[in-house]
């Protein structure tokens, strides 16, 4: 037994070594479909456990068809969260349709268990701030088609786009992209990811309007008070059918910071909101079909992309 936890301790550091040194910038991380020179380290938004590095490259001799850039994700060896959450990501390509469908992001090889390789998206939303015009709103259409229909697929499979298993987390989404009963202590299925995918685009066109609490420890009841804002007919469930004592201090808390926070006061229902903002009102329409705060009364994914509200605003941008 002795010997076995030395080598498994031993094992550990080997791997927390070589990963570190292996991700220095001008290193050539060898993988068996490409190696990949190490460029440097992206900046995430803190929520993620891994950590992610652009990469160049480098074909094998005689290769083909070889990117020019790709994205390389790790986890730390000794982090046992960040070790899962890669791996739940590594076997979602393996879910039937993910790997051969257009709508995600390809993943190259599995360089070792703590290292994946995956394609290189040169922009995303956040790099591109929200500007009226056909360009914008033909984004956000092929935004939307490549998004609700991976919802499909994975729901298909009983998972969610955040490589968590339905059900099997009920924190699964970001803050700013949670759905409300995902807040409320429900498993996040594929509905709850229509709300995200919509949350998305409002956050993106503007933002702060969701999530991005400022202060420590209030950040779950300051987000709820936002959708109360933006949401006044929440039907929120009676104080005495709460069992979790956190939820309902946290609910307590948002109803007060509602009414008694300046900076929340500033924000006004869905409606209004978008009405401040110039979109095709097709899009008001899109948006508001998919923001139905009862997940039971929401539109699956799959209703959002045969609907007459998609149909309307891909007319709008000349698809």
């Amino acid at each position: 037994m002795h010997s076995i936890r030395n080598l498994v301790t031993s094992s550990t550091k080997n791997s927390l070594s070589r990963t570190m040194s292996s991700l220095a910038p001008g290193h050539v991380l060898g993988g068996a479909r490409w190696n990949y020179r190490i460029l440097n380290p992206l900046e995430g938004d803190g929520t993620h456990t891994s950590a992610v590095f652009k990469a160049k490259v480098v074909p094998h001799e005689n290769a083909s068809n070889a990117p020019q850039w790709a994205l390389i994700k790790t986890a730390s060896p000794d982090d046992a969260v960040a070790i899962e959450n890669l791996g739940r990501e590594r076997d979602s390509y393996r879910l039937a349709g993910v790997a051969s469908a257009s709508c995600f992001r390809q993943m190259y090889e599995v360089i070792d268990d703590s290292t994946i390789a995956l394609e290189w998206l040169d922009t995303t939303l956040a790099e591109i701030p929200y500007s009226p015009g056909m360009r914008t709103y033909a984004l956000i259409a092929k935004f939307l088609g490549p998004t609700l229909s991976s919802c499909v697929v994975l729901g298909a499979q009983e998972h969610v786009n955040t490589v968590f298993p339905t059900g099997d987390r009920l924190n699964a989404q970001p803050s700013a992209m949670r759905a409300p009963e995902v807040f409320l202590g429900q498993a996040c299925t594929e509905k709850s990811q229509v709300w995200a995918v919509a949350a998305t685009v409002l956050c993106w066109i503007k933002p702060g309007v969701l999530g991005n609490c400022p202060y420590p420890f209030i950040g779950e009841a300051w987000c709820m008070a936002k959708i109360m804002r933006l949401f006044p007919d929440w039907e929120l469930p009676a104080s005495d059918t709460i069992k979790r004592e956190t939820l309902q201090v946290a609910l307590d808390s948002a109803r007060q910071l509602k009414e008694e926070v300046e900076e929340l006061n500033g924000i006004s229902p869905l409606e209004e909101e978008l009405n401040q903002v110039e979109m095709p009102q097709e899009l008001r329409d899109l948006l508001r079909l998919m923001f139905i705060t009862n997940p039971d009364k929401r539109p699956s994914a799959s209703f959002v992309l045969a609907s007459e509200e998609m149909r309307a605003f891909k007319r709008v941008v000349g698809e």
